[in-house]
């Protein structure tokens, strides 16, 4: 085993690890907000003082699935969670009372930003699992190698969307709240996980795509494509005997009936090339001949019968 095909299964094998990693990040992702428990209560997006606004905690923070409260340093997440929560107090809370002035003149971006990140979250997902599903699968087949690319590829697009639409909102939501002489912090450890998924993802991406031109051998070469195999236009070895091919077995089949002797079709050259064009110079026309002196046309010789027969023969064998 060569050096190249060393360095090849390494990068395999780094790859499906890549995957791994990259699926594990975006389910913690997605859980977070889920449950109260450790570690995923430290998951948030954004923390901010939301004390003095009504139906709001003191300390509120904004996880994937809504708006959850900070009390004794631990979340507390209860009935208001739900899919493509957006980062907006006046959505959230149903009311503009003392909320930060920001978060009513940019409300319309928080919203949208917001839930198109829970939605791009989910299609990452689901394309980037596949392709670590059948990632394997392009190691033997050209084909599945193709399919792979395109939905890596697909994957971290919507996985790239995702992380800077969300980043996009949360820096707004902070803003928001510092601007307004309120705490407000971004959660870092969820935003470490984001961000590291979209590293994961451009690796994934080169990694894919050198494996691809690379080839399915283990030695780095690209065999020939047996799907594309031209078995009209193979040659066939030269073998001394008889002037007799073997020709295609379904070809032969409508061509002409099948030999007694076997499963094999054959066919004699020689007597196609002769039935296609008989050869009649060996058959001895009559002779004529004319006599100048005397002005009329006399036969030759008494004709030979037997190649006048042949030659009606040779004739029935060209009409056939």
């Amino acid at each position: 085993m060569g050096l190249l095909s060393i360095s090849n299964w390494i990068l395999r094998f780094s790859t499906i690890l890549f995957f791994a990693g990259n699926v594990l990040l975006l389910i913690l992702i997605i859980i977070s907000g889920g449950s109260n428990n450790y570690p995923i209560s430290r998951f948030y997006w954004v923390e901010g003082d939301t004390s003095g606004i009504p139906h709001a905690p003191n300390v509120t923070r904004w996880t994937y699935w809504g708006a959850c409260s900070r009390s004794d340093g631990h979340t507390h997440c209860g009935g208001t969670l739900g899919p493509a929560y957006p980062i907006s107090p006046v959505d959230n809370f149903g009311t503009k009372t003392n909320v930060p002035s920001k978060f009513i003149s940019r409300r319309s971006s928080l919203y949208y930003l917001t839930r198109l990140s829970f939605s791009f979250f989910w299609i990452a997902l689901s394309f980037i699992s596949t392709s670590f599903l059948i990632y394997a699968g392009s190691w033997f087949s050209h084909g599945v190698s193709y399919v792979t690319w395109v939905l890596t590829f697909v994957g971290c697009i919507f996985n790239i969307l995702a992380v800077i639409f969300q980043t996009a909102a949360s820096v707004m939501a902070r803003d928001a709240f510092t601007d307004a002489h309120r705490h407000g912090k971004l959660g870092a450890p969820l935003f470490g996980m984001a961000w590291a998924s979209v590293f994961l993802c451009l690796i994934e991406i080169a990694s894919v795509v050198v494996t691809h031109f690379l080839g399915r051998r283990p030695d780095g070469t690209i065999p020939q494509d047996q799907e594309n195999y031209d078995y009209e236009r193979a040659q066939l070895p030269n073998v001394k005997g008889p002037s007799r091919r073997t020709t295609h077995p379904f070809r032969s089949f409508f061509s002409r009936p099948q030999n007694d002797s076997g499963n094999e079709y054959h066919e004699d050259v020689n007597d196609e090339e002769k039935l296609r064009h008989p050869d009649t110079s060996s058959v001895e026309q009559p002779e004529v001949h004319s006599n100048v002196a005397n002005g009329e046309h006399a036969h030759g010789d008494d004709l030979n019968f037997s190649n006048v027969k042949r030659h009606q023969d040779a004739d029935s064998l060209q009409s056939v």
